[in-house]
């Protein structure tokens, strides 16, 4: 047999296999289609390969076993087998564009979600750093604290006024950053407390590791102000250089002579001074009356509004006079 001519038709197929081969080969067309959308040259040029070869097979005539209603559903024309193919690949193009908006968003959120962890890592890895340096600073204060009190009491003192509760008070906000800070300490037994005070007082500092350190009851406001109310004889007996404390809760004892006075309310102050033979508290008198500076009002009165140039101001009124002849 000679080989056929350039113009020779193909032969119809009539085994399975070519109308299998018939029936992939649009799929394959249409794979080629969807991946020339996207760019794939090499699936592009062999589904345009696909699509010529089509074109080998007859435009009319039916296929062998195939019945008249698979026939008119067959495309026969080049034309019908290209305006098929346009349809799947517009089809495909529209749910590949709307598959690739949503890739590129989740994509975007993947994104934003990496840059929230590192931030948060950093973040963790951040105060863990912080936690580490207040648990240092804590501990170097707790040896801080063992040792000033090892300083200023006997060892079997230091064991009744074992620590119960200390802690740094914050520092100012528009404080310098090498500002000292004060520090609240609470002991276990009172004793502790008026040992310690006993062994500062008359110290305005007590030097400890370079620094000096300053004492104080850390007192309420209303404590602070209950106090003052003594203020009279608490002046009158450092004056006389006459010893006296302040107890628990609210109390002040006084020493002289071998004997203590505990007092309580403000209005004992006069017996006890009388008591103590102490001179009694001047007498609070309401200051005498002084004049003051005059007041605001009381000045000279200031001088009416001229205006720079009266012949203007008169034009002026004249020209909204004329304007406004009802005054308005």
């Amino acid at each position: 047999m000679g080989k056929k001519s350039k113009h020779q038709k193909a032969s119809k197929p009539t085994g399975a296999g070519d109308i299998g081969d018939l029936l992939l080969r649009p799929a394959k067309a249409a794979e080629a289609f969807a991946s020339k959308y996207n760019g794939d040259t090499t699936s592009a040029s062999s589904g345009e390969q696909a699509l010529d070869e089509l074109d080998e097979f007859p435009s009319t005539g039916g296929l062998h076993g195939a019945s008249s209603d698979e026939e008119n559903n067959l495309p026969s024309t080049k034309g019908d087998k290209k305006a098929l193919f346009r349809h799947i690949h517009t089809l495909f193009a529209a749910d590949i564009a709307t598959l690739r908006v949503e890739i590129h968003t989740v994509e975007g959120r993947v994104k934003k979600t990496e840059e929230d962890t590192q931030g948060l890592t950093a973040r963790c890895i951040q105060l863990e750093a912080h936690n580490t340096e207040l648990r240092r600073s804590q501990t170097l204060l707790t040896n801080r604290l063992d040792r000033l009190l090892a300083t200023l009491l006997t060892q079997q003192q230091v064991t009744a006024a074992a620590i119960e509760v200390f802690y740094r008070i914050r520092r100012a906000a528009k404080a310098p950053v090498g500002t000292s800070r004060d520090v609240i300490l609470q002991l276990q037994t009172r004793s502790a407390q008026r040992n310690i005070m006993a062994e500062v007082r008359g110290k305005t500092t007590h030097l400890f590791d370079t620094a000096n350190l300053s004492f104080y009851q850390d007192l309420s406001k209303p404590t602070l102000t209950w106090r003052g109310l003594f203020k009279p004889l608490t002046a009158t007996l450092r004056q006389h250089s006459i010893p006296y404390c302040w107890a628990f809760p609210r109390s002040l004892v006084i020493m002289h002579g071998g004997a203590t006075t505990r007092i309580t309310d403000p209005s004992e102050m006069d017996s006890v001074l009388s008591a103590l033979d102490l001179p009694p508290r001047p007498e609070q008198t309401t200051p005498a009356w002084r004049p003051t500076t005059p007041h605001v009002w009381d000045m000279a009165a200031v001088k009416p509004f001229q205006p720079a140039n009266p012949g203007a101001s008169a034009t002026f009124k004249a020209q909204r006079a004329a304007k406004h002849p009802s005054g308005t």
